[in-house]
């Protein structure tokens, strides 16, 4: 069962899971992470997918062909993305990334469908759903509502989808902490602009995820850590009717 974590950077999906992780396995569950190799305890996922950190042309080279099996039955989801990329602002080089990012995401996601991980709980940091923060907003712009909304129709979804948001200020303030600007950053005044958008198509995913009543919408600004971890561990576990 995949159950990926997503929203703005800096709202802190990786520590959540990384707690996450060690709660759900202390409750006996069978887990799995893609976010560090720490994380992952489920041998059937290869430390070049569990790591993100480490990821690099090997994991490119091995997510490819799952990406090609998952986008075969999906190719409305395939042009749609390879549009985004095409269009959106950045240089070749950061459209490059994007695109090897969404190989790797999309791979991933087919390769965790399979009946072996059925299960198992894997906590994926950053899935496919958030390929839409890597094609959709950049420093200078946010897709319209209308292409939010087909991003959201013709995404391959997650068997449960956990959306952590947070305020602006708190976002930047988180960043700038860690010193971790993205490559499509290259100054404070970029990342406040970048916040900004990505926290405005956060919004309309998260509005989008209500209307379907689909996903678990977590306000980190109103939300304690023993209220966040209690709600997530409720949402991961298995007998959870998603």
């Amino acid at each position: 069962m995949i159950v990926e974590v997503t929203g703005p950077s800096g709202v802190g999906k990786s520590t959540f899971i990384k707690n996450l992780v060690r709660n759900l396995s202390d409750s006996g569950l069978l887990t799995g992470a893609i976010c560090t190799s720490e994380d992952n305890h489920c041998e059937l996922i290869p430390s070049y997918f569990s790591d993100l950190s480490n990821h690099n042309i090997k994991t490119d080279l091995a997510a490819l062909p799952w990406c090609v099996a998952l986008l075969i039955v999906n190719p409305k989801f395939l042009f749609f993305a390879l549009g985004s990329i095409i269009f959106i602002d950045g240089s070749i080089p950061d459209k490059i990334a994007m695109l090897r990012s969404f190989v790797r995401k999309a791979g991933i996601y087919r390769f965790l469908k399979c009946k072996r991980f059925s299960g198992i709980t894997i906590l994926v940091d950053e899935g496919l759903f958030h390929s839409a923060h890597n094609f959709l907003c950049s420093p200078n712009s946010c897709a319209p509502i209308q292409s939010v909304r087909a991003f959201f129709r013709l995404c391959p979804p997650p068997d449960r989808l956990i959306l952590l948001m947070s305020s602006e200020k708190r976002l930047v303030e988180q960043l700038l902490g860690r010193g971790d600007l993205s490559p499509r950053v290259a100054e404070e005044k970029a990342l406040i602009s970048f916040v900004i958008y990505s926290r405005r198509l956060f919004d309309c995913l998260s509005g989008l995820c209500k209307s379907k009543g689909y996903g678990l919408l977590i306000d980190l600004d109103i939300t304690d850590e023993s209220e966040l971890m209690r709600r997530g561990v409720a949402y991961a576990k298995p007998n959870k009717v998603a």
